[in-house]
């Protein structure tokens, strides 16, 4: 089986730490960002197969990110997270 890359995007550091420990338990790989910026800039160089985005987020909010990575044609999946 090859290794699928998950993003994991939350400006709670603490959520990020888990969910990223828990997906490594199961075989994923886990990269993290922190703000919508930051996950942009991971998936301009890293193969992502999955997202898991945070909505309210400081400098760029979950659905900026969102429509983003969709006007330049990315189809990744992508789970949206929300306290809401």
């Amino acid at each position: 089986m090859s290794q699928y890359n998950i993003l994991v995007v939350d400006d709670d550091r603490e959520i990020v730490r888990s969910l990223g420990k828990l997906l490594e338990l199961e075989g994923y790989r886990v990269k993290k960002a922190y703000n919508g910026m930051e996950a942009l800039d991971i998936l301009m160089t890293e193969q992502i197969h999955l997202i898991l985005l945070d909505v309210m987020m400081p400098k760029m909010d979950g659905i900026t990110v969102l429509k983003t990575i969709r006007r330049h044609g990315n189809s990744v999946p992508v789970l949206l997270l929300t306290a809401k």
